[in-house]
This record gives structure tokens, C-alpha cells and sequence, in this order.
């Protein structure tokens, strides 16, 4: 028999509205209570209600109801003792032992923590592994590479399955830790994990927050039962006072803008005796109360101020934005961290700075005086996760200590805390508190770390600025308009052609471009426009690169990047290296090193991961097939009516008209700037693509056709936000995606025609006259039909000489082909192309028609997504634009 006591135990303790997301329900607020879909019937519409108030819930569709024993006998189907059991935990014995209200839970075994370490470890591999949990991260604002390191966050992406031997100790290890459920699934598969600590570093606890669009069900997960651990539990022993937010990412927020003396509950009603011993242990004094600004939020926080208040902790609530929480405000306030400051000092008008410090600025960094020790901190430098600093440290009698640190280095840190609590004599506690104040300072002191910027945040304005352009369904017409005040005209297709391959780097399969032409022709200023509409944090560019660069830039420091290079000389022997990223994602390099640990010799490795795009420059005519295949070739203009426009161009400059355009230059770069920031990372799918055709007569169509597919899924892309983003489901997943439209299609044609395609003007007058003569002969034939230089002569009446003379032309160019010939054998031809290019355009032979294309769509019952003209009227412009009137960039 259970007796009473623990039964009321458990209906008062159990957080029910938690208990109900962790099962994979999602609850929606709902004035006082929370509203879901109820899983004991077919709900369509949301009629499980929960009220957290009372701790109960019922169902209004199917009459369920009751607290939180109840709904896990209908949940789990289990009887009422098992379900007393698995809300208890091991608080419940089958002997139904009496326990006190505020008893402790059970610690694990010491296989169950160094199990739960070794999941920490794989999670925390996995994140950096796998883009998709810091992606989220970065989305929030949470950009601190040291973040993740320092606080072991995690990536459960579905991996751990994987590499779990076929152990059954195992497998009932994790389940016990409550790492895999009752069927072996991963509890937060689909989430960004975070570890929670108990007082003696141990792992406790761990908190998921569900990435969008992976997997449904609650945001938020903890491991099944009670809320242990903490999570940033070391600020309360640097810190006399505390800000105590509402959830794990509140707080990483903070911390990421130099905050570090944050802790969270586990929601509005997350505060746990673990909490309370854990401050009045540390001996915090004060305690800043920061929840959302929502009804719950405000509920809350006197209910946590008096349990604080009679532990003996003086509070402070913190009033944010109506509607915000910590994350919205530090993302939509213009000066966050001066904005919270004022926050804080609203809450509690007679907090002042402490008199016995002093920091002072220098030309080296700072100087910072507690009391009667001095500190100097000089050569502050960021990279990667290592914040670096030579300390010395200064007492009265002038001995010094001093130690080059990392900041971010536990380790680190400790030898530097024993040479200064050493010198002072002081108590070790207030050195700590010294080197938390000196670690906050020297993040405001750092020299910008150039690899590691924090995307510019973006006020309401520019964003709905770059919304605005990225809706425009005349984007290309401004892309070109927005070229032509940042000083490049003409070449409309060439910077259309550079402004999608820059975007394309966001893709799966990214273009590369190289801009071949004469010296002085302008290669240089196409690239420099093109590349200035581009995040500077999303592109390096070099004048030169040694063989080995590449393979030492940094696991992730290409991914998703453009190379640029100035020259293809600059290259040298680093071209192999580009082409093995291009072609297969990553590259990896072997070499001698020293073993940290051991000392000895080993093999180590370095991989640096792509996909990257590559956009270079060069003189060169004949350009080897290997890096020719990965790139899509364009030319400037070099005629002496280009040259004219050029100068007329370089003249305004020197106008009151340039000057304008050069004051608008930033407004312009901004737009671009936020607008590919915003663009989302979608799968994108041709539902047209088995209905395309190109030609295959040539071994130059393999290189050239996987590019002309790639630019139309680049065009898709970049216009995602004017379409409808769908999902389809694949496992546990779900993928988000758009589709391929007819007018994404025309518009890659259009520039393909001109960026891969051949005009007849290049062809000598006879050539010319030739090709449609044969034109002519096979006009009325089958399509596959072939013929010789006889029924050439015979239609035509030419000579052999003049027929085998310009036939040759017209096979360089690939108009038509050779089948058969040599070695006695007659030449057999077969005419490829069909009458493009007669209105002076150039053209891709074998291309399907759109019209054709949009019948064929119909035939197969495809439906376009986009309901509106398939040719825009930019495009037309466009390309009449292209063809009588093409302008050089200027010099």
C-alpha cells in the first residue's frame, strides 16, 4: 500500500504543464491555463486544458481529466502504482517508504555519471559537427564560439543509436537516466541539449530545446522526473549578485553579451530547493528576478521573490518590454546591454558601483584596482575560443605576479588564482570574484576577433527593408539599378550571374565563377561590386594562396563561405586543394605532430569542411579540363563602344550625380547585407526537372548541364520568399522546402543563354550561310536524320573545298557533329541546332522552350506554385537591355 503522504507529495511537486510537454504535447497559453490536443481521442482542435494553478487537467472533447497521477496511468497505460512509481522515482520503494517533503533525490551510481559524461561528450561533438543546432543558436543571437566549449552544450541530431554497442547494461543505463525512452529513442532527439550540474560538478540533469522544423512536440524537454541540476552554477561563486532568468537561453543570452552572473530556473515555476541551497550556500546576497514579460512571467516573480526573501536573499524584479523575454530584448533593442543596465538600475536605485574598484583604461588595455590589489592587463586578443591576456598583478609592497591566461581556460585560470591568491595572501574567494571582473573587462577590452563577428543586429527598419527586396518580384531589375549606383554598368547577365552565385554558397551545391578576360578589360571591378553585396563575415579574399593554406583555415572556417581570389596565378599549387573542396564537400590532410599528453610523435589530422563557392579572376586563354569542369566561365566585354560607355561612366564620378550615388552606396550594401542574412537554409526541389532538356551530343554538355540545373535551383533560392515554404516528413524529421517555379526556370535561361551559350555571330559569314543551308536540307527530315558532305554539295552547290573548309567551323562549335569518318570511312553528320539565335541573342542549344515546357507541365499534371505571368516584365527588359546595350564596369 502507498501511503497518502506520498501521494500528495507527488500531486503537489510534479510540475504538470512540464509533464505534459515532455510527452510530446504541445501547450498553447490560453488566458490563465494552457490548451493542447488531447491524445486520448482524435483531437482536431485543441480541447485538453491544463491549469497549472490547480495542477490538474481535463479534457472538454472526451470528458479525461484529472492531476498528474492519472495522467500518466492513461498515458503510459499503466496501473495507479506504477504511475506513483515513475512520477517518484526512486523516492518510492515497493515498500511504499514514508519520505520527507523536501527529501533530496537519490544520487546516480558512479557508472551512471560516468555514462552520463560520456553522452555530454558525444553531444557536445555532435554540435560541433552538425551546423544545425548552432544555426539555431546563431538565429537567437547566440554567436560566443566559448559558449559552447564552456558550457559542454550538445546536439542530439539521432547519432547516439549509431554508435551504442549491443550491450544491454548500456541500453538500461540510459533508460535509467531517462537518455533513451522506453522504446530506446532519444528523449530529445531534435534538440540543442544542455547540461545541468549538481553542487559537486557532477552531471545531474539536461535540458533540450527543440530545433525548428526536426522533429513536433514541446519546445522544451527535460529528463523524465524531477528538475535536478543547475546550470551556470559557478556564477554564484563569482558573483555577490545574481540574475535569475526564466529559462537556460535567457541566460546564455546574457552571457553571450558579457553577463556572466546569471542563473535560470526551469520556468515560472522552475525554482527548486536546489536553487535556494545553492545561493544561500555560495552566500549570493542579492538577486535580480528577470522573467518574460508575459502574465506568467509577472505571476511569478513575487511567488519567487518571497521564497528567496525568507531564505535570507534580498530581490530585485526586473521589468522587460511588455511581451518580451531576455532574448527578444537583447535581439530587438538597438544598445541591448546599455538597455539592460538601465533595466537593472530601475529595479534597484540604490545599487551603486562598489567603491573600492577602479578600471582604467591604457593604451596597452587596462588597469583594474580592488582594494589594495592592482592588476595590469595588457595584449588582449580573441580567437576562436581563447581569450588571451598577459596579467600582472601588483600588491602594496610592489612584488608582482606574472602570467600570459586564457580567460576561457578553466585550467588556465586555476594556475593564474594560485599565483595571485599567493602574492596577495588574500582569500582565495575574493581573487576569484577579481578574476571574474577582470574576464568581463577584458571582453570589453578585446581587439575584435575578425573570424569570429557577430552578425550586425538589425533594427525593425532594415529588416523590413530587406524584407522588402527579397519580396519584389522585379528583385533582378533592382539587383542591376543597385549595380549601377554602386558605380558598375552594363553587363547586366555577367553581375546577375555573380549576385546569384554569391548566394548560391548557402546551397548544398554551390556555383563557382571565373571571370576570364584581357588585362585591364575590368575582371576586377565585377568581382569588387559582386563581393561588397555579401556579409563580409561570408567571404576571404586573397591575392595569393600557398599549396597547404587551405587545409589549416579551420575546421568550418570555409563552410558555407566564398573563396575569392584576385588572380588565378595567386593559386599556384592550392588549385588541388579547391578543386578536391568543390568537388567533394571537405579536404583532409595528414602530418606529423606532437602528442599534447604524451609528447611523442603521431599522426594527426586536420579536415576543413565545404561546401565553399570560389569566385576568381584570370588572364589565362587555355585553362586546364579538370578546373575548367567547376566552373562557370563569363568574359567582359572589350569592345570600343564599351570602352566609350566605361569613360562616360568614370566622368560622372566627378559629378554632383556620383556623389549621390556614393552616398547611397551604404544604404545599398546594408539592404543586401540583412537580405542574405535572412535567407533561410531550405531544401529547394525542380519538380520540372525530368521535363528539361539539354543538349547530349557533346562531352561538354556533363560539366555544363549539372550547372545549369544548380543555377536554377540558385534562382529558386534567392527568391524563397516568394513562394510557400513546405515540409514533408522522413523518419523523425521534417523538412522544409520550396519548389522550382516556371518563372525561376525562364529566368536561369535567360542568363544561361548568355553565360553559357554562343551566338552565330560567332561564326564567319559563310559558316553562317552554310549552317542554314543545312538547316534548310534537314528541315523537312526526322529529327535524328544524318548526312554527308555529297547531299551538302548537291543542296547547296558549293564546292568540295568551300563545304569541307567551313564544316569545320560548325564542329568546333558544335552546331553539328560527326558520327562516322577516318580511316576510309565517309563522314556521316548530324545537325544539332534548331534555329536559335536568328534574333541575335545568344542562346544553349537544346534547351526546352518555356511555352513547350509549361505544355509539357500540364501533360504530366505538374502544378506551378507561383500562380502569376511565368515571364516577368524585368526579364524582357532585361534581356533586350543585354543585347543592345552592354556598358563595361568601371575602372
Amino acid at each position: 500500500m502507498i501511503e497518502k503522504e506520498i501521494i500528495d507529495h507527488i500531486k503537489t511537486s510534479v510540475d504538470l504543464k512540464s509533464l505534459v510537454e515532455s510527452r510530446g504535447i504541445e501547450l498553447k497559453k490560453n488566458g490563465k491555463g494552457w490548451f493542447g490536443l488531447c491524445p486520448f481521442h482524435d483531437d482536431k482542435t485543441p480541447s485538453l486544458s491544463v491549469t497549472p494553478s490547480k495542477n490538474e487537467w481535463l479534457c472538454f472533447g472526451c470528458g479525461a481529466g484529472g492531476d498528474v497521477i492519472r495522467f500518466v496511468e492513461m498515458f503510459d497505460r499503466v496501473d495507479f502504482k506504477e504511475a506513483v512509481r515513475r512520477l517518484g522515482g526512486d523516492e518510492v520503494e515497493k515498500t511504499a517508504v514514508k519520505i520527507k517533503k523536501e527529501a533530496p533525490a537519490p544520487k546516480l551510481t558512479p557508472g551512471h555519471i560516468k555514462l552520463f559524461n560520456r553522452v555530454i561528450e558525444f553531444y557536445h561533438e555532435a554540435f560541433a559537427e552538425d551546423d544545425r543546432a548552432r544555426q539555431y543558436l546563431k538565429g537567437r543571437g547566440i554567436t560566443d564560439k566559448s559558449l559552447p566549449s564552456d558550457h559542454r552544450i550538445g546536439f542530439a541530431n539521432g547519432t547516439l543509436l549509431n554508435v551504442l554497442p549491443n550491450a544491454a547494461k548500456i541500453i538500461g543505463q540510459l533508460k535509467d537516466l531517462g537518455i533513451l525512452n522506453a522504446n530506446g529513442k532519444e528523449h530529445f532527439y531534435g534538440c540543442a541539449v544542455f547540461p545541468l550540474y549538481d553542487f559537486d560538478g557532477n552531471p545531474a540533469g539536461m535540458y533540450g530545446r527543440r530545433i525548428d522544423g526536426m522533429t513536433k512536440g514541446a519546445g522544451h524537454l527535460y529528463l523524465p522526473g524531477s528538475r535536478e541540476g543547475l546550470f551556470n552554477r559557478q556564477a554564484a561563486k563569482a558573483h555577490k549578485e545574481i540574475i535569475l532568468t526564466e529559462s537556460v537561453l535567457d541566460s546564455l543570452t546574457l552571457i553571450s553579451f558579457g553577463f556572466k552572473n546569471t542563473i535560470p530556473c526551469y520556468g515560472t515555476n522552475g525554482l527548486t530547493q536546489s536553487h535556494i541551497k545553492w545561493l544561500t550556500q555560495t552566500q549570493v546576497e542579492t538577486v535580480y528576478i528577470c522573467f518574460d514579460a508575459d502574465d506568467a512571467g509577472q505571476a511569478a516573480t513575487p511567488v519567487v521573490g518571497e521564497r528567496l526573501t525568507q531564505a535570507g536573499i534580498t530581490t530585485h524584479p526586473v521589468t522587460l518590454p511588455n511581451g518580451q523575454d531576455i532574448n527578444d530584448f537583447f535581439l530587438l533593442t538597438a544598445n541591448p546591454k546599455e538597455g539592460f543596465n538601465a533595466l537593472v538600475g530601475q529595479a534597484n536605485p540604490a545599487a551603486k558601483k562598489k567603491k573600492d574598484l577602479k578600471v582604467t583604461k591604457t593604451d596597452f588595455g587596462f588597469t583594474m584596482a580592488v582594494a589594495d590589489r592592482r592588476y595590469e592587463v595588457r595584449g588582449i586578443s580573441k580567437k576562436g575560443g581563447k581569450l588571451k591576456a598577459t596579467v600582472k598583478g601588483i600588491d602594496p609592497k610592489k612584488r608582482m605576479h606574472v602570467d600570459t591566461v586564457d580567460f576561457y581556460s578553466a585550467r588556465s585560470r586555476t594556475f593564474l588564482l594560485k599565483g595571485l591568491t599567493d602574492l596577495f595572501g588574500a582569500d582565495e574567494s575574493a581573487v576569484t570574484q577579481d578574476l571574474a571582473k577582470l574576464t568581463e573587462q577584458a571582453e570589453q577590452n578585446q581587439v575584435p576577433d575578425q573570424d569570429n563577428k557577430a552578425a550586425t543586429a538589425m533594427t525593425f527598419q532594415d529588416k523590413t527593408e530587406a524584407l522588402r527586396f527579397l519580396e519584389n518580384p522585379e528583385m533582378f531589375a533592382e539587383i542591376l539599378t543597385d549595380f549601377e549606383t554602386l558605380g558598375y554598368t552594363g553587363e547586366e547577365m555577367n553581375k546577375l550571374l555573380c549576385y546569384v552565385a554569391a548566394i548560391s554558397r548557402k546551397m548544398d551545391h554551390p556555383l563557382s565563377v571565373m571571370i576570364q578576360s584581357r588585362s585591364a578589360a575590368g575582371k576586377s571591378y565585377l568581382q569588387g561590386p559582386a563581393l561588397s553585396l555579401v556579409p563580409k563575415e561570408d567571404y576571404i579574399k586573397y591575392t595569393r594562396l600557398t599549396d597547404q593554406a587551405l587545409f589549416y583555415t579551420g575546421k568550418e572556417n570555409l563552410k558555407h563561405k566564398i573563396l575569392a581570389i584576385e588572380e588565378l596565378d595567386g593559386m599556384n599549387g592550392a588549385i588541388y586543394s579547391i578543386r578536391s573542396i568543390q568537388s567533394s564537400k571537405e579536404i583532409t590532410i595528414a602530418y606529423t605532430g606532437k602528442d599534447s599528453a604524451t609528447g611523442e610523435q603521431r599522426t594527426m589530422e586536420n579536415k576543413v569542411q565545404g561546401p565553399l563557392m570560389v569566385f576568381i579572376t584570370t588572364t589565362q586563354v587555355d585553362i586546364d579540363g579538370e578546373t575548367a569542369s567547376r566552373f562557370v566561365f563569363i568574359s567582359i566585354d572589350e569592345s570600343e563602344d564599351m570602352t566609350r560607355k566605361v569613360l562616360a561612366k568614370q566622368r560622372q564620378t566627378h559629378t554632383m550625380q556620383g556623389m549621390l550615388n556614393k552616398l547611397k552606396s551604404e544604404e545599398i550594401i546594408k539592404k543586401h547585407h540583412n537580405a542574405n542574412r535572412l535567407l533561410r537554409p531550405l531544401h529547394v526541389f525542380n519538380p520540372y526537372a525530368e521535363l528539361l532538356t539539354f543538349t547530349s551530343k557533346s562531352l561538354r554538355a556533363r560539366r555544363d548541364h549539372t550547372k545549369y540545373l544548380n543555377l536554377i535551383s540558385a534562382v529558386a533560392y534567392l527568391f524563397q520568399y516568394q513562394k510557400p515554404v513546405k515540409t514533408f516528413e522522413f523518419k523523425d524529421q521534417s523538412i522544409e522546402y520550396v519548389n522550382v517555379t516556371l518563372a525561376d526556370i525562364e529566368k536561369a535561361n535567360t542568363i544561361a543563354n548568355y553565360v553559357l551559350g554562343r551566338s552565330l555571330d560567332d561564326l564567319s559569314p559563310p559558316s553562317r550561310k552554310l549552317l542554314m543551308l543545312i538547316r534548310q536540307m534537314c528541315r523537312d527530315k526526322k529529327e535524328d536524320f544524318h548526312f554527308n558532305r555529297r547531299q551538302i554539295r548537291e543542296h547547296s552547290g558549293w564546292s568540295d573545298f568551300q563545304v569541307r573548309t567551313h564544316i569545320r567551323q560548325l564542329e568546333d562549335l558544335e552546331y553539328i557533329y560527326s558520327l562516322m569518318g577516318k580511316r576510309g570511312k565517309e563522314y556521316v553528320y548530324e545537325l544539332a541546332y534548331n534555329g536559335e539565335g536568328e534574333d541575335g541573342k545568344p542562346f544553349i542549344i537544346g534547351l526546352t522552350d518555356i511555352k513547350q515546357l509549361k505544355e509539357k507541365a500540364g501533360e504530366a499534371g505538374i502544378t506551378d506554385d507561383n500562380e502569376g505571368e511565368i515571364t516577368t516584365t524585368s526579364m524582357k527588359a532585361l534581356t533586350t537591355r543585354a543585347v543592345q546595350a552592354p556598358i563595361e564596369g568601371t575602372k
